[in-house]
């Protein structure tokens, strides 16, 4: 028999929150981290003369290979044992790998570090869906992920300015040295608190049904048409989205001239005004309409992206920041209306004996694809672009990570400061377009959401 929503013997309220707040300092942490990444990265880039693609590489694939190949045995063993020792044991690896992050000397010495990294982020994700999938029914999932991610918001705002006044003032390797240390602290806190709920407690049917082999799981899963429609979406959105959360700092510096400080501040203001607003509008605001329709669970998604393509391209090309940053944020308020909903909707396509597995599912395409893919692209394409607006000869060979060297004739800084200027630009640009595309396949997910969610495993 599935418990209601207000009956809860094991758990008492104050003991969720206790849980939820815990969560959300975790991903805060993690969102500190990526974002301090990408307000550092002008300053690693200048230290470490690297290419904007060696940049990509390092904040994309470099974090997401391990991330992802990890993803799928916790998230199988997130089905068998206590998922609340595997978040502990994940942040305490995520800590000590960001602290020695502070210690490379080159491209190939802090790519295998931020490896590591991504090694400690992997235990976070598909653990902490199944355990929040067990503390909560279906109908409240959404409101408890939105308040576990909107730890987002702050992380970024944290990483973003305090990122940037670190690096500005005491260089990038202080920044990462300082955030180890709260890391290894809220590990210790996790393995003291946390603790392990009866698994299927909110679900209907038997709670002790046999887990599925993963292939199973994945088969069952990608037989509903709708969430292979939200898989494609989520796959293009979370592209977008790490890529230009990776290099916006990167654009800003280039574009307006400003320095790390500066625009490390307004990427936090866009974070926690932006972000914050488009994670509520997404979670809580698709919670109460999802009584009405279950397809706003894809409609809010599809609305949001459609409109933030537009407003992200006309940011690139305003010629001052004033002007740019009304564009940006609404752009960042419509991008993030996607992401929890798409969270939620993969633990509802299934039964708690394969929540892990689901969330698996989708955290490999956050992983390899959106925070793998998407830095590692748009840093390609800026030094392409680069490339084509450099009239001088080879951007490359003229201009080593993304400037003139020391002692080249004025004209020749120039002509590389606006190459490179130009070359994030457009990159930025062609991201962004990328939106309406994964638009159209949270649409085209509304024709079968309806019977997706209705139809359950049969063995």
């Amino acid at each position: 028999m599935a418990l209601s929503q207000h009956e809860d013997p094991d758990f008492s309220r104050g003991y969720r929150a206790w849980m939820l707040f815990l969560l959300a300092v975790v991903n805060a942490l993690n969102l500190a981290d990526r974002q301090g990444m990408g307000v550092t990265a002008p300053a690693i880039k200048a230290e470490l003369h690297l290419s904007d693609t060696q940049l990509g590489i390092v904040q994309g694939l470099g974090f997401a290979i391990l991330y992802t190949m990890l993803g799928l045995p916790l998230a199988r063993l997130a089905e068998r044992r206590s998922r609340a020792k595997i978040i502990a044991g994940s942040i305490a690896v995520f800590g000590l790998f960001v602290g020695l992050c502070s210690q490379a000397r080159g491209f190939a010495q802090f790519l295998m570090l931020r490896v590591g990294v991504g090694v400690g982020d992997a235990g976070f994700t598909t653990p902490v869906a199944s355990l929040t999938g067990d503390h909560y029914p279906a109908d409240r999932r959404t409101a408890a992920t939105t308040l576990v991610w909107l730890g987002g918001p702050i992380g970024a705002l944290i990483g973003s300015a305090v990122g940037g006044q670190v690096a500005e003032a005491y260089g990038w390797r202080t920044w990462f040295i300082g955030l180890a240390i709260p890391s290894l602290l809220v590990a210790l806190l996790a393995f003291v608190t946390l603790r392990e709920p009866p698994r299927g407690r909110y679900d209907r049917g038997d709670m002790t049904a046999p887990v599925p082999s993963i292939g199973q799981a994945m088969r069952f899963l990608l037989a509903k048409r709708s969430m292979r429609h939200v898989i494609y979406g989520c796959a293009i959105a979370s592209m977008g989205m790490n890529g230009l959360g990776q290099f916006l700092v990167r654009f800003m510096v280039a574009h307006y001239g400003i320095g790390l400080a500066e625009a490390g501040q307004t990427l936090g203001l866009l974070a926690v005004v932006a972000m914050a607003s488009g994670l509520a509008i997404g979670g809580f605001g698709v919670t109460a309409l999802y009584h009405r329709d279950r397809r706003w669970a894809v409609w809010a998604p599809a609305i949001g992206l459609v409109l933030a393509a537009p407003l992200f391209v006309a940011a690139a090309f305003q010629p001052t920041l004033l002007r740019a940053l009304p564009l940006l944020g609404l752009a960042h308020v419509c991008l993030f209306i996607y992401y929890t909903p798409t969270l939620a909707l993969a633990q509802n396509m299934v039964g708690s004996n394969m929540r892990a597995s689901a969330s698996f599912a989708i955290a490999f395409v956050l992983g390899m694809i959106g925070i793998g893919i998407g830095p590692t692209l748009i840093g390609i394409m800026s030094d392409i672009f680069a490339h084509v607006a450099f009239a001088g000869g080879s951007f490359a060979a003229m201009c080593p990570g993304g400037a003139a060297p020391a002692g080249a004739p004025a004209t020749l800084g120039a002509a590389c400061a606006d190459a490179s200027q130009a070359g994030i630009t457009w990159a930025v640009a062609a991201m962004s377009v990328g939106f309406v595309w994964a638009a159209l396949h949270y649409l085209l997910a509304a024709r079968d959401l309806r019977r997706d969610l209705d139809t359950h495993y049969q063995g």
